[in-house]
């Protein structure tokens, strides 16, 4: 009998929103970044950013595509009242 083993560990960013969780590969820089784009994306196409809240400055920057900012944007709601995202690690098993 064979046993199974881990043939890679991946990053997965998890968004657990107030309808349910949401994944993203993120295991290249490149994913991670598109990942946290489109986390950012749907938060704001949902008003999670609301006036005086997150620095207008700061919205309009993630907005145009600034990762720096994304990144930031995202921060200030990383634990919040009734959502959260985290980057976990998934293992591949064989």
């Amino acid at each position: 009998m064979n046993t199974p083993h881990i043939n890679k560990r991946v990053g997965i960013l998890v968004w657990n929103g107030p309808n349910g969780d949401q994944y993203w590969l993120a295991d290249t820089p490149a994913r991670r970044d598109a990942a946290m784009k489109a986390l950012f994306t749907l938060m704001d196409a949902m008003g999670y950013y609301a006036e005086g809240e997150v620095s207008q400055r700061w919205l309009a920057a993630a907005r145009a595509g600034d990762m720096p900012y994304i990144r930031a944007v995202l921060d200030s709601r990383r634990r919040h009242e009734y959502e959260s995202w985290d980057m976990e690690t998934a293992e591949i098993v064989e």
